[in-house]
């Protein structure tokens, strides 16, 4: 093989680069011929040392992206990174899928903590509100104390009559929701066979009745009391306080984990790979 070949499979093997990045590997490359040839080395000598143009452009593009990736921690670039060591073959599944499972799980548990700081915030704000301009209403949420199911349930409005409907199906299938204009009452129903939802509000607008079943397992609420002003905002500011710290400690967990990626993909890519610079 001559150099002008060496340097053509070259190039095509370096396609997943763009043409400015390849072409400054290509002149790389270019004067190390001519170095070379200048201390006496024929072409074919130095296609020999080099190795096989593509086994070197999956190490000089693995390289590459390393390097993207070192300047910008984005989940795309990871992603390109994590591509090019495949290719390479230093990838070692047994400890990338366990590494990428941990990074995802922790990803989960802070967008988690985010979402519960979200929600307390909201709740706070929404008594604040109530306490200083009387909206929203607190008349229609129940404080869930029996430890099964949702802690505040929204049990719907009290003003106006809602629209009586009833959906059925062949197969057993029910949905209905039906007012009683005269004892005020409201059942919310949705059957399926043996699994069943059903709420009822009786005519103060309190939740009389919550029952969720699947035939062989049901749970049934009753009795449940109002939400105070006071257990409102007490819930929204544990909620906010546990999501403030999860949200604070996942985020450095997980920028620590983040970071030491980049060392780990470094250690991955040298197991077979080695230097990489220019020879």
């Amino acid at each position: 093989m001559n150099r002008e070949q060496y340097l053509q499979r070259l190039a095509a093997a370096l396609g997943k680069l763009g043409p400015a990045e390849r072409d400054e590997i290509l002149a790389d490359y270019r004067a190390y011929f001519d170095d070379a040839a200048a201390d006496g080395r024929s072409e074919a000598e130095v296609c020999a040392a080099l190795g096989e143009p593509e086994r070197l452009a999956r190490e000089l593009t693995a390289e590459r992206k390393l390097a993207d990736w070192e300047a910008d921690k984005s989940p795309a670039n990871m992603k390109q990174a994590l591509g090019a060591l495949a290719g390479l073959g230093v990838l070692n599944v047994l400890l990338a899928f366990p590494y990428l499972f941990l990074l995802t799980w922790l990803g989960s548990l802070w967008l988690g903590a985010v979402g519960m700081l979200v929600a307390g915030l909201l709740i706070t704000g929404g008594w604040a509100s109530h306490s200083v301009f009387g909206w929203p209403s607190l008349d229609n949420i129940v404080v869930n104390d029996s430890g099964v199911g949702p802690w505040l349930i929204a049990a719907g409005p009290r003003d106006g009559t809602p629209p009586r409907i009833r959906i059925e199906s062949g197969q057993g299938e029910t949905v209905r929701i039906e007012p009683d204009p005269a004892s005020g009452k409201l059942v919310i129903e949705a059957r399926d066979g043996d699994e069943h939802f059903r709420l009822e509000r009786d005519a103060s607008g309190k939740l009389s009745q919550l029952s969720i079943g699947d035939g062989a397992d049901s749970i049934e609420l009753s009795g449940l009391p109002k939400a105070s002003s006071g257990s409102v905002l007490v819930f929204g500011l544990v909620l906010t306080l546990l999501g403030l710290i999860g949200t604070l400690l996942g985020w450095k967990v997980l920028r620590w984990v983040w970071h030491g990626t980049g060392r780990w993909l470094r250690w991955q890519q040298r197991l077979l790979a080695g230097d990489t610079a220019v020879r």
